[in-house]
């Protein structure tokens, strides 16, 4: 294979991307009422109740502890307008990023795509740099943003990573991307206008022919009883009854549902992108899949498993199409087969887990351990992109 050379562009507009970046530990209705912090031999216990202005903790040694997580850097402490209490980390973009890989990707893995982590983990943050500006920080610690755990998630393969490619981040046509990224294609990452209904031009699907068959998620299935899609359904406020069928309208030349329709006997509901996946909670791993009712049995062709009810004999008699609940098949001596009752159960085959847009992260293990660097890598899920720096 041809290996590309690795050209970085140095461009001074990222010059306003900061040094630090300010990560919202705890915020909103599910922060907690205080919050303990260790440093430099001290212990300190901080009541919202006693909060009335910003506060700021440094550390002479770089480390505070909160709760029994260290962090590097600062620690700020301030209140929302609904009196909720907002715990943030200010820490080198370095530090963070290094942080982030562990969490986002195993530190076992291949180096360059350790590297290809760490370009991404980097660019989505200097991308949302005043994402969460209404809580006075740039990004989460969570998967909305990307999850974030301080020291304890450092790892020397990850913290090298960070620094190899220290300030490289991903850009098209000189602007920073949104370097969006998941965990397994199961062969085919997807364009995102049928996952988030946007057309970027970066974000097309590609051929991912080097990840293993052996992922996590890779083909998975999942079976679901009409009465827990119903129940799900009303959860979510939409009252169609009970269930009776789901209908694939759209899906993609790699399989990629974007629109489907669940029916009940007192309507239906459409889902469109994204929600085709997440319309059942986080039952199903991608939007990549097909839907069918369990059959009666199980029978098992050259091209793998087949719906009874769709299968037609071809006997003395000519062709007939399989009906009934028993199979006799004729010959020295009968022979008869039982065909169990159907569950009625709804049967999702599908392959991928996330949502297939961006870099497949076990796609780009498989790569780097095909030879191929964290530029390429990067290159190949990211259409167009290129390599620039970060110039402080």
């Amino acid at each position: 294979m041809s290996l590309s050379f690795l050209i970085i562009v140095f461009i001074n507009v990222y010059a306003k991307i900061p040094e630090n970046i300010k990560v919202g530990i705890y915020f909103g209705p599910s922060a907690p009422n205080s919050a303990d912090l260790e440093f430099d031999g001290q212990q300190v216990t901080v009541n919202k109740a006693d909060v009335t202005e910003e506060l700021i903790y440094t550390s002479k040694q770089g480390l505070i502890k909160v709760n029994n997580t260290e962090y590097r850097g600062n620690i700020i402490i301030n209140k929302d307008k609904d009196n909720n209490l907002i715990v943030i980390n200010e820490v080198d973009l370095e530090d963070y990023v290094a942080s982030v890989i562990a969490k986002e990707m195993s530190p076992g893995f291949e180096t360059e795509a350790l590297k290809a982590q760490a370009v991404c983990a980097r660019t989505y943050a200097a991308a949302n740099i005043g994402k969460h500006s209404q809580y006075g920080f740039d990004v989460c610690a969570t998967i909305h943003c990307q999850v974030y755990g301080g020291t304890a998630c450092e790892h020397e393969k990850t913290t090298s990573a960070a620094q190899q490619t220290s300030g490289e981040i991903l850009t098209y046509n000189d602007e920073i991307i949104e370097a969006v990224y998941f965990a397994t294609s199961g062969g085919h990452t997807e364009s995102s206008e049928y996952v988030w209904g946007s057309q970027i031009p970066y974000l097309k699907g590609v051929n991912d022919k080097y990840e293993s068959s052996e992922c996590y998620g890779s083909r998975w299935t999942k079976e679901v009883s009409p009465e827990r899609i119903g129940q799900i359904m009303a959860d979510k406020g939409y009252q169609i009854g009970n269930v009776k069928d789901i209908e694939i309208l759209k899906k993609t030349p790699d399989g990629v549902v974007y629109e489907l329709s669940v029916i009940g006997d007192k309507g239906e509901k459409v889902f469109k992108n994204e929600s085709c996946r997440t319309f059942l909670g986080d039952i199903l791993l991608s939007q990549a899949y097909t839907v069918n009712r369990s059959s009666k049995a199980s029978i098992t062709t050259y091209s793998g498993k087949a719906n009874p009810e769709d299968v037609y004999i071809l006997s003395a008699d000519g062709t007939v199409k399989l009906n009934g609940d028993s199979l006799y098949l004729m010959g020295t001596q009968t022979i008869h087969i039982d065909i169990p009752e159907s569950s009625g159960n709804f049967v999702f085959n599908g392959r991928g887990y996330g949502h297939l847009v961006g870099m497949s992260q076990n796609g780009a293990n498989s790569m780097a351990k095909a030879g191929f660097t964290y530029d390429d890598i990067l290159k190949h899920y990211y259409t167009g992109t290129e390599i620039a720096k970060i110039e402080h």
